[in-house]
Formats: structure tokens, C-alpha cells, sequence
């Protein structure tokens, strides 16, 4: 096997990390509360969003760019507890005979992840004006 197929077997077999994760200003301790199906790469790609100056949450856009980015923190607040065969490549969500079965399992994943931010948000209380997080409609 070579080098490449070795790293991307290494890479699928990693165990996936689901859960919600916060973003910290440490100047005014407003945070911003969201969810993500990968918590190893959430972080790099917010930041490099807000250094682009384009993140969705545009009060937390805004902050971010005025002070340089300084005083931002992440930090991770839970994970999902995933069952062992949770693949990080997605290969246990694939269907291989077509029948679209699995997708059962990717709506599961995402229905626990909503909750989870919400236990947060609740918690937290890290809405508009006091945090960034807005207040969905229903």
C-alpha cells in the first residue's frame, strides 16, 4: 500500500468528533454557541472565515475584525457520544446497494447535535445583546 492510501485508511479509521463548541471574546465575554459534525476542524476553519471577514454571525464578524482577532478563544463545551463504529471518512453513513438507508443515521447525527446546542444555548444564555447567538424563530 502506498504512503497516500495508508494516511487516508488512518484518516477514515479515526474515530469521528461530533458536539458543540463555543467561541470565547475574552475582551467583553460575549461567546458564540454552535454545533459541528467535526470538532478537529471547526476551529481552524471559523477562524480562517472570520480572518476572511465573512463568517455567518456578522456582530461576532465584526468584533473580530476590530480587535485583529485578539481576546478570541475556542473551546469545546461536550461531544456527542458516538457508538465505536462512528467512522470519520462517513463510510458508515454510505449506502453501498443504493437504497438510501443510512440517511436515517446522518438525520440522527444531526437531530442530536441540535439538541445538544440548544441544552447549550439554554444554559448559556449566549444570546443577542449579552452574547452572539441569535434567537431562532419558530
Amino acid at each position: 500500500m502506498d504512503r497516500r492510501k495508508e494516511l487516508q485508511h488512518e484518516y477514515g479509521m479515526k474515530k469521528r468528533q461530533m458536539g458543540v463548541y463555543q467561541i470565547i471574546n475574552s475582551n467583553n465575554g460575549k461567546r458564540f454557541i454552535n454545533s459541528s459534525n467535526s470538532l478537529s476542524s471547526v476551529w481552524q476553519r471559523d477562524r480562517f472565515v472570520l480572518d476572511l471577514g465573512s463568517h455567518m454571525n456578522k456582530s461576532l464578524q465584526a468584533e473580530y475584525s476590530a480587535s485583529g482577532g485578539a481576546g478570541f478563544e475556542f473551546e469545546v463545551l461536550e461531544e456527542l457520544k458516538l457508538d465505536d463504529t462512528v467512522r470519520h471518512d462517513y463510510k458508515d453513513i454510505a449506502d453501498p446497494d443504493g437504497t438510501g438507508a443510512n440517511r436515517l443515521v446522518a438525520m440522527g447525527y444531526r437531530d442530536a447535535l441540535r439538541r445538544l446546542e440548544e441544552k447549550w444555548l439554554a444554559q448559556l444564555a449566549s444570546y443577542e445583546p449579552e452574547g452572539y447567538n441569535r434567537r431562532r424563530s419558530t
